[in-house]
């Protein structure tokens, strides 16, 4: 049980990240900046002079269950293998709970997945299969969608979470004003002509985000490591790779190389579901534009949005 720290509450900002990495490591930083796509957290780069950087992780009240689901995740995953940072300290029940970890070196995937070789591509996407399957292994409770503990996954059938995340796509686009919001409702039907058999679809838990972030990769194209595990996903262990797919699709053009061997590796198949799928995320990338997440906002270009819609309409003329 890590003890306490008395830390002053305030704003997750810098200072505060400064204030815990000092008071934890007893030294203080030398640079501390605040990652720039996190949409649950205050995450923060923190270096020194004389010993190897740190990540504060920082939320508000509202945090506080992800962040002790973050500790739970780490004791179940780590000794199965899965590569997570070692957690340093925490105190979830701060006023604005917190945590320190190590700082696994590199980079996002998104960041230099376009310099990386197909045989590089192969490597990483093969650990992260590793560690999808590690963590299918973990176990369910008959129950669907995003948790820390199988049981309290809020889904009866895999199509609710499906529906969730079509209804949250329809209602942030309507409200952004940047795309046709009936765009939804292609996919919506969709899905209701092979709900049957999505639903027969077994709660698989897996690591949901691991997609061109969250996964770290040293400057000589080698997997480092997973990072910002919260909470599992419960259902279809294609959800990820489908999400990576219209990343790579709409924002960084390819390479379909590193999902190929990701599904590869797993034996899993691309067929109608699995599209479907991808279709809905198109949905999702598109929900996000025009709304701010945790103070950080991505800016929303012509070119962006254009990208997205080609990716969307490429996606139906599979599907069909």
């Amino acid at each position: 049980m890590t003890r306490p720290l008395e830390i002053t509450p305030k704003a997750p900002d810098a200072g505060l990240a400064a204030e815990i990495a000092t008071r934890v490591l007893g030294c203080t930083p030398t640079f501390v900046a605040r990652f720039t796509t996190g949409m649950a957290h205050y995450v923060f780069d923190v270096a020194f002079a004389d010993r190897p950087p740190i990540v504060v992780r920082i939320g508000d009240a509202s945090a506080r269950t992800r962040l002790t689901g973050a500790v739970h995740l780490s004791g179940l995953l780590r000794p199965r293998g899965v590569p997570l940072p070692a957690i340093l300290a925490h105190d979830v029940q701060a006023e604005l709970p917190w945590m320190v970890m190590d700082r696994l070196p590199g980079t996002d995937l998104g960041g230099v997945i376009a310099s990386l070789s197909k045989q590089q591509l192969g490597e990483i996407a093969a650990e992260v299969a590793r560690a999808q399957a590690i963590t299918a292994e973990t176990g369910s409770a008959a129950r669907y969608g995003y948790a820390c503990f199988p049981e309290r996954a809020p889904h009866a059938a895999w199509s609710g979470v499906l529906e969730e995340s079509l209804t949250r796509s329809k209602e942030r686009m309507a409200s952004a004003g940047l795309f046709y919001p009936g765009l939804v409702d292609i996919v919506h039907a969709e899905l209701v002509a092979v709900r049957e058999e999505i639903d027969a679809i077994e709660p698989t838990p897996f690591l949901h985000d691991t997609t061109t972030k969250n996964v770290l990769v040293t400057p000589e194209g080698k997997f480092s490591g997973i990072v910002d595990v919260d909470e599992l996903c419960f259902g279809d262990g294609r959800y990820p790779v489908a999400l990576t797919l219209a990343v790579l699709t709409a924002q960084f053009g390819g390479p379909p190389d590193y999902v190929s061997a990701w599904m590869r590796e797993a034996g899993q198949d691309d067929d109608r579901i699995f599209q479907l799928y991808v279709a809905l995320f198109l949905l999702d990338l598109m929900s996000e534009h025009g709304h701010a997440f945790n103070g950080n906002v991505s800016a929303s270009t012509p070119e962006a949005r254009a990208a997205l819609l080609r990716a969307f309409q490429g996606r139906l003329s599979v599907m069909s």
